[in-house]
C-alpha cells in the first residue's frame, strides 16, 4: 500500500509535465501548419522558384518538386509525402524526380519543426539542422549523378 501511495504523485507529476510538453509542441506546430496553408493559398511557393532553380536542378529536382519539398522541410515527412503523392500527377513529376525528392525528404524532413522541438528540449540547432541538410544534399546529389551515368 505504501508503494502505491508514492506512485500517485509521480504519475500526476509526469502527466502534468507531459501536458506542458504537448502544449509547447502544439505552439510550434500549429503556426507552422497555418502558415503553410496560408502560403499555399496565396501562391508564395511559386515565387522563389526562379532563384532556387540552379540549386535544386543541381541536386536533380525540377520546378514541380518545390511545393512538396517545402512542405516536407517545414512540416514533416508524412505531410510532405501526402503532398508529393497528390502533386506527382498534377506537376508531372517523373519517377526519378519523385525518388530524388523522397530521398531528400527522408533524410532531411521537418527541419524547422524538428529543430524547434529539439532546441525546446535543449539540443543544438546547428548540429541538428546542419548534419541533416549536408547528408540530404549529399545523398541526393550522388543519386542524381548516378542516374546521369550511362548504366544508371
Amino acid at each position: 500500500m505504501d508503494a502505491l501511495s508514492q506512485w500517485g504523485p509521480a504519475l500526476w507529476g509526469a502527466a502534468g509535465e507531459g501536458l506542458i510538453l504537448c502544449a509547447k509542441i502544439l505552439a510550434i506546430l500549429a503556426p507552422l501548419m497555418i502558415g503553410y496553408e496560408l502560403a499555399k493559398a496565396y501562391g508564395v511557393f511559386q515565387r522563389p522558384w526562379p532563384r532556387l532553380r540552379p540549386a535544386l536542378g543541381w541536386i536533380g529536382l525540377g520546378p514541380g518538386s518545390l511545393v512538396p519539398l517545402l512542405a516536407g522541410l517545414f512540416l514533416g515527412l508524412l505531410y510532405g509525402a501526402g503532398i508529393l503523392i497528390a502533386m506527382s500527377d498534377d506537376q508531372g513529376l517523373g519517377r526519378r524526380e519523385r525518388l530524388a525528392l523522397a530521398v531528400f525528404l527522408v533524410t532531411c524532413h521537418a527541419v524547422v519543426e524538428d529543430t524547434a522541438i529539439f532546441v525546446l528540449l535543449g539540443g543544438s540547432a546547428l548540429w541538428m539542422l546542419g548534419s541533416r541538410l549536408v547528408l540530404a544534399v549529399g545523398l541526393t546529389v550522388v543519386l542524381a549523378r548516378w542516374w546521369k551515368r550511362p548504366g544508371g
